[in-house]
């Protein structure tokens, strides 16, 4: 029921709007220039006109700033490219100035070049380039960088692979709340990745992360419950946690929900909500829940009996891999025909469109 699942999830891509990232400090230097110094004061001028919503202004001050250097205005700037405020959505326009404002030390623009060449926005996809920037910004105030960090040395891209020190940097991102970091963790300690595994500890950042609202991490949660893997056997909070992440469109969540339900684990038996978990996750491509749910059909169980469409849904699982599904058509075939067959296949070419 637990599938230790690699994280397959996007890098965090966080951009902050114009003004969000000053630093401690930087306020106060702002009002002190603003009575001698034209440079502050057409830069307050355009974040003041951005807060108003005139976009043509703020883009023509900021641009007039960023070209004369100011690694705040090349940032605003950027971010108004990003939104298309001012001005059409120019990403490469957007990288440019960001990587000016990075080079000056502005610590956003550092993690958003190091964002753009990590997904080749605006320029051609670099890890090392991304590498450099997350490196010069991680640490416990730029979690999302501490990540993305922690995920490139796990992948080792733009640097040697050290999954001892994307365990470090998961590390820090968790300990600061970042919801996905705090999976992540939970899933390098659960198997042993850079260092000696932890069941205890896995199943904290599993329950942190999950109540946080991560899908993953309430999978693996309730997998951990189910199995009885590093706490007490609780049918109960498994069904819980599968709820939980079933209800946010996870595939395998849901066929072991509806299996639950199939069989009375940890909530009244009931097989119509069985097969109404096993459906969704059969319209996910899930080849169990394709199977199960076909067994159900042929069967009558909590579903009206349906042989045509239990042997749409067996080819389909087949499809899927499932070799249960193999044998089940084998002794299906010969008891329908032709025509059956023929719509069943039908069935089969379309169940998955949701047609």
């Amino acid at each position: 029921m637990l599938l230790k699942r690699n994280i397959q999830s996007d890098y965090l891509n966080f951009f902050l709007k114009p003004g969000d990232q000053l630093k401690p400090g930087l306020l106060l230097v702002i009002c002190l220039v603003l009575v001698s110094g034209k440079t502050s004061a057409d830069y307050a001028l355009a974040a003041q006109a951005y807060a108003m919503g005139d976009f043509t202004t703020a883009h023509d001050e900021y641009r007039q700033l960023a070209g004369e250097g100011d690694s705040r205005a090349q940032y605003d700037l950027g971010i108004m490219l990003i939104n298309g405020e001012g001005g059409a959505v120019d990403y490469p326009a957007a990288a440019r100035w960001f990587s000016a404002a990075a080079d000056q030390g502005h610590e956003a623009a550092q993690y958003n070049i190091g964002v753009f060449a990590l997904r080749g926005i605006g320029i051609p996809q670099d890890f090392f380039v991304a590498f450099r920037w997350f490196s010069a910004v991680a640490g416990p105030q730029q979690p999302s960088a501490s990540y993305n960090l922690a995920l490139l040395y796990e992948q080792g891209r733009g640097t040697a692979l050290s999954t001892e020190k994307a365990r470090q940097w998961y590390q820090v991102a968790a300990g600061v709340g970042h919801q996905q970091a705090m999976y992540s963790l939970g899933q390098v300690l659960y198997e042993g990745v850079g260092g000696e595994a932890d069941v205890e500890q896995a199943l904290s950042w599993f329950q942190q992360a999950a109540d946080l609202g991560s899908a993953e991490a309430q999978y693996n949660l309730a997998g951990l419950y189910y199995l009885g893997d590093g706490v007490e056997q609780n049918f109960d909070q498994a069904a819980h946690w599968y709820q939980q992440a079933a209800e946010q469109g996870d595939a395998l969540a849901q066929f072991n929900l509806g299996r639950m339900y199939r069989f009375g684990e940890g909530v009244e038996k009931d097989m119509l909500t069985a097969a109404n978990w096993y459906q969704k996750a059969a319209r996910q491509g899930d080849s169990y829940a394709l199977n199960n749910l076909a067994y159900m059909m042929f069967n009558g169980l909590g579903v009206d009996e349906d042989p045509v469409l239990a042997m749409a849904l067996f080819t389909l699982a087949k499809q899927a891999g499932n070799s249960n599904a193999g044998m089940a058509l084998e002794l299906l075939k010969p008891q329908l025909g032709l025509d059956e067959i023929n719509r069943a296949e039908q069935i089969a070419q379309t169940w998955l469109n949701g047609k």
